[in-house]
């Protein structure tokens, strides 16, 4: 999946099947790179046990963390190479996420970028198509611009 995934978003990126892209997504479980197509991001996961609440649904920081990141991975496209940070991230809960074995579909797109900031839209869907959640969030650009893309 990785291989598909760096080639569609014109960057390197290597991660392991059962690797996330940084220590956290690796702990958490959600493993992989985003694909990415000309308008969006998604991101897929199939729910643990670990990722339950209290009520054996689909913990909140859990739905809030993969809308970071699939919101996060849809400003590659925007940023000139450059990574982001989090300004705001805004979730809409709409309905519990579902039980362990469920798969949740997190998607994003920019709706604006500037040279600094990207405004981004988002939504976590059961596989199914029962909306779970929704999101709006802003990024700023850090680092330096690069040829990477």
């Amino acid at each position: 999946m990785a291989e598909s995934n760096a080639a569609a978003t014109h960057h390197e990126v290597s991660t392991l099947p059962q690797q996330g892209l940084d220590p956290l997504l690796t702990h958490l479980g959600i493993f992989g790179v985003p694909l990415v197509d000309e308008d969006n991001s998604t991101i897929r996961l199939e729910l643990k046990p670990y990722h339950m609440n209290g009520h054996a649904s689909a913990h909140g920081g859990v739905l809030m963390t993969l809308m970071d990141v699939v919101l996060a991975w849809s400003t590659r496209q925007h940023g000139d190479g450059r990574g982001c940070v989090t300004v705001e991230l805004k979730t809409n809960f709409m309905r519990p996420g579902g039980g362990a074995g469920n798969v949740l579909v997190a998607s994003g797109k920019v709706r604006s970028a500037g040279k600094s900031l990207a405004f981004c839209d988002g939504e976590i869907r059961t596989e199914a198509g029962e909306l779970v959640a929704t999101a709006s969030a802003i990024f700023k650009y850090v680092g330096k611009p690069t040829n990477a893309c």
